[in-house]
């Protein structure tokens, strides 16, 4: 499978390719050893720069760690935006964004490692990734899909449980990972077993198509 790059920049000048560089720098290293234990100056040394240019272009490491991780959460919430918002159910929409999400990151593994070090390591990704979800929640509550107030409780349950997908994805277990996940998050949200279940299966079905497709 050939590696995608997050859009790190929207300029072909000098100056966006040499933030570009830095930035490519910082997922992979990133992805490798974990956000904390990446420095400034390797990110900069792997780009191929003096240490000092860092600092031209971001003012510290947590600038570049907000740029990267926004990054590629944004890809992925673009790679499956037009299928997620197709679907009229809220439910659906949560079913399929948790397997989408999960997938992806198991198809982009710099991606995915990635993530599972911020989850831990950058708050801010939370919200980054919450955003969508919050969107899909409260209109399957106003369907009366769900039960369960929409919570800061329930948001970081359901991030937890993305994570888990993620790690036990990317150690191997097979993709039915990402539908038990999803069947989790709705019984989180009040959701009986069985339409649980009924809902992830669809989902499933969907989230594996498009993966397929997007990667073929």
């Amino acid at each position: 499978m050939r590696e995608r790059s997050p859009r790190l920049s929207s300029d072909a000048g000098k100056r966006a390719r040499t933030r570009a560089r830095l930035t490519e720098a910082a997922l992979r290293l990133m992805s490798e050893r974990g956000i904390s234990a990446t420095s400034v100056s390797e990110i900069a040394a792997a780009a191929e720069l003096a240490n000092g240019t860092f600092y031209l272009y971001f003012r510290d490491k947590s600038e570049i760690v907000a740029v990267v991780c926004r990054a590629v959460t944004q890809a992925m919430h673009d790679d499956m935006s037009s299928t997620r918002l197709s679907l009229d159910d809220g439910a659906a929409r949560v079913a399929y964004g948790t397997q989408q999400f999960i997938e992806i990151a198991a198809a982009e593994p710099v991606w995915g490692r990635l993530l599972v070090s911020a989850f831990t390591e950058f708050e801010a990704i939370k919200e980054d990734i919450a955003h969508y979800m919050r969107l899909d929640v409260a209109l399957g509550i106003e369907q009366g899909r769900f039960s369960e107030p929409l919570d800061e409780f329930v948001i970081d349950a359901h991030l937890a449980i993305l994570r888990a997908g993620v790690v036990a994805r990317l150690a191997g277990a097979g993709p039915d990972v990402s539908a038990r996940a999803a069947e989790y998050q709705l019984r989180i949200l009040g959701m009986n077993v069985k339409e649980a279940k009924r809902v992830r299966g669809s989902d499933k079905r969907r989230a594996a198509s498009t993966t397929t497709s997007r990667l073929g």
